[in-house]
């Protein structure tokens, strides 16, 4: 279920309006509103209110960003997810769930993927509890280091920012991605230099299933963020296994050395880690691409974004 409140020039409201008649949306809310600057300059606004179930107010959102006359500098657009809904439209309609409106995952993406001081110590308490876990050989605490590891939306900002053509959303993607398994290794051998070896972790998997767990990953997780009611914590959870327990143990390794006993190679981890990469970013980018996310309407909308940097 979504809000969406346009705040549109003014005598653009019929436009807007005719926008959510277009995609199916029976009645919308009109009003006006004076908008003051810090200048001392007011404006009137035109006010449109919808409220709609999930994939229609996608399709509103869609279409009115896709607009010829649709200007980010003159627009501005909140969308919100209330609790509940009373409207005309049936419960079973007006509650279904999927697919969620472009521009809501492309901020949700955005917000997830910026480097802050909460994401670096998140990623690094989260390393070094891996670590500890691996060395000592306790599921418990490597479980709740992979608990809290933001991995996968970073992923997921990549696969998405490239089918959107989003250049500057994938190219947030990489960078943060690096900075979490700088961390990573970085995490791992911390951990390792104030602890006693033998590292006991030796469970992993070949580079077939490795292959095939990334694959329902980035899947799965591609249509829980577009989907309301998406376990995204769980598929995290699934991801973050895939992901980061190799750049840890390659931290470990720089400080113990690397097991003699392994019959699979540094260099074989290394080639499963990519392929796991490739895997969760490309299986994302086409789960968006089935789902009809519509990069012309995000093109539009960061236009005027992107002049004023």
């Amino acid at each position: 279920m979504r809000l969406v409140k346009v705040n549109a020039p003014e005598g653009s409201g019929e436009k807007v309006a005719q926008v959510a008649f277009d995609v199916g949306i029976s009645q919308v809310t009109t009003d006006q509103l004076e908008v003051r600057h810090a200048n001392g300059e007011r404006e009137m606004k035109d006010v449109i209110d919808v409220q709609t179930a999930t994939p229609t107010a996608k399709a509103f959102l869609d279409a009115l960003m896709a607009a010829p006359f649709f200007d980010a500098e003159k627009y501005s657009i909140n969308v919100r997810q209330p609790r509940s809904l009373v409207a005309r439209e049936p419960p079973p309609r007006v509650t279904w769930p999927l697919v969620e409106p472009t521009i809501d995952i492309f901020e949700e993406l955005w917000q997830f993927s910026l480097v802050t001081y909460g994401f670096i110590g998140r990623v690094l308490i989260a390393a070094m509890l891996l670590a500890y876990g691996m060395i000592q050989q306790q599921l418990l605490i490597m479980l709740g280091g992979l608990l809290f590891l933001p991995l996968l939306p970073l992923l997921l900002a990549i696969g998405f920012g490239l089918w959107t053509r989003q250049w500057r959303l994938a190219a947030q993607g990489v960078f943060a991605f690096l900075v979490a398994l700088a961390l990573l290794v970085f995490g791992g051998a911390v951990v390792a230099l104030m602890a006693t070896p033998p590292l006991q972790y030796n469970q992993h998997n070949g580079l077939l299933v490795s292959f095939l767990i990334s694959l329902g990953v980035g899947i799965a997780a591609g249509l829980a963020t577009a989907d309301d009611v998406g376990r995204r914590e769980m598929i995290g959870l699934a991801a973050a296994a895939q992901m980061a327990i190799l750049p840890v143990w390659f931290g470990i390794c720089f400080v113990f050395g690397f097991p003699v006993l392994d019959t699979t190679s540094p260099a074989q981890h290394a080639l499963t880690f990519g392929v796991n990469t490739l895997t969760i970013i490309t299986a994302a980018l086409c789960t968006y691409a089935l789902l009809g996310m519509r990069g012309d309407a995000l093109r539009h909308f960061t236009q005027g974004a992107s002049q004023e940097n």
